[in-house]
């Protein structure tokens, strides 16, 4: 008979649920932060732990996993528009890493099962992760890829002295500039960019959608490196989005000087990327 030790159930499943999450907040290019990425990977592995200790019933029902799957992914993302994407993305990551685990077995000519990733070494759980996070990679990266015609590419963004890594598409066709001082400017995707910000920032611009009141509200905050900047785009005319100067910028190795405007719309629409920056 095969013994699983609690500890060690917990500490594996902790590591998986990690690796799985900044996946797919890298695949998603969604910024997260790694604290609480460790709480939503805390979470599942006491859930894995509390499943195997019950061994049947409502708590390995599909409804409860589905339940703390998605309690995980909000934990590390937040409630937005882009929620479901985003778990049916780590849905779909997890149950290819478990299809790598259930093949190892096979391969090892054992019977396949949830049981089997507990026969499994830490080491060949994270060798079979390796192997499905290049090829989802890959996938993830060619589809954007031909849909968008572009090159994505990391921005990473700096901001008083707060750091935030965004997937961003390299368009030829943004030419959007900040009129005073001719700069460029990049658009990010509102959620992608608040991390950056500190607690009542990121509460003006997470409750407030209309820039000029946003910009009113900051101003009266007393934050004042954010302006309105003038856009047109397919099917508006005129438009303003509200905009910031960021202590640094830089896309890949390229160190950029450029404004960065937030979009309260996903920009990237679900391909890989949360930001469009000008080539």
């Amino acid at each position: 008979m095969y013994v699983i030790y609690a500890d060690e159930l917990f500490f594996e499943n902790l590591i998986i649920d990690y690796i799985l999450l900044i996946v797919t907040a890298r695949l998603s290019g969604i910024a997260a932060r790694r604290l609480r990425v460790l709480a939503a990977a805390t979470l599942g592995a006491l859930y894995a732990l509390l499943a195997t200790l019950s061994g049947a019933g409502f708590w390995v029902s599909w409804a409860f996993k589905i339940t703390v799957g998605l309690l995980m992914v909000t934990v590390v993302f937040g409630a937005s528009q882009r929620l479901l994407r985003v778990f049916l993305l780590f849905f779909g990551i997890s149950a290819a890493f478990a299809g790598a685990v259930m093949a190892s077995a096979i391969v090892r000519g054992e019977s396949p099962g949830a049981a089997a990733i507990g026969r499994v070494s830490l080491g060949a759980l994270l060798l079979a992760f390796g192997v499905f996070y290049v090829l989802f990679a890959a996938v993830f990266k060619a589809v954007a890829r031909h849909r968008t015609r572009g090159d994505i590419r990391t921005l990473t963004v700096t901001y008083r002295g707060k750091k935030a890594a965004i997937q961003a598409l390299l368009d030829t066709g943004n030419g959007l500039h900040e009129p005073v001082s001719g700069l460029p400017v990049a658009v990010c995707s509102l959620e992608a960019a608040l991390p950056l910000f500190d607690g009542p920032t990121a509460e003006i611009l997470r409750r407030e959608s209309d820039p000029y009141r946003a910009l009113e509200e900051l101003y009266n905050a007393g934050v004042y490196s954010f302006l309105l900047v003038p856009y047109r785009a397919v099917g508006v005319k005129t438009g303003m989005l509200l905009a910031f100067r960021p202590d640094g910028l830089r896309l890949g190795t390229r160190e950029l000087s450029s404004f960065v405007a937030l979009s309260p719309d996903d920009v990237g629409e679900g391909l890989g990327y949360s930001a469009v920056v000008g080539a």
